[in-house]
């Protein structure tokens, strides 16, 4: 198991993933769609990307994450907004690694945490992030506003 961060040379593999991953939502299958964004992202500095690639190399899980400031920190955090592993790979430890490594690497650069969230129905999501000491957050609501338009995802 081997985790690396994508450069715009990998986003072609990540791709693949990130477009399985959105089918997984019931989103429509559009690998040249999930390549401009993921390529834009990249290019852009919007989100920093990783790959866990199994012993042969190949790539079989990701997650993209956010940068964010916290004001009263003072301090970047990173969202972690897409965590996703093909079904053949899963159960194999490869979220979990993927999860060490981002805690690993984000503490050493001096982020200030990593949040996410997940719905409620995840419960397998759910467990690995309690295992790996996440907190549920209890004291603030969360709300929405949808611009222009999009439908809530």
């Amino acid at each position: 198991m081997h985790i690396i961060e994508c450069s715009l040379k990998d986003v072609e593999q990540a791709a693949v993933l990130f477009n399985q991953y959105r089918v997984f939502y019931e989103l429509p299958d559009d690998l040249e769609k999930s390549r401009d964004f993921l390529q834009s992202n990249l290019h852009n500095n919007l989100s920093r990307i990783f790959l866990a690639l199994d012993n042969e190399q190949n790539p079989v899980a990701f997650a993209q994450i956010y940068p964010a400031m916290c004001s009263l920190a003072m301090k970047r955090f990173y969202w972690l907004y897409d965590l996703f592993v093909a079904p053949h790979a899963r159960k194999a430890g490869y979220a979990r690694h993927l999860m060490n490594h981002l805690t690993t690497l984000l503490g050493a650069e001096g982020a200030d945490r990593i949040s996410l969230d997940t719905a409620t129905s995840n419960k397998a999501a759910q467990a690995l992030y309690e295992s790996l000491g996440y907190q549920r957050e209890g004291e603030f609501v969360t709300y929405h506003q949808y611009l222009a338009n999009t439908a809530p995802h």
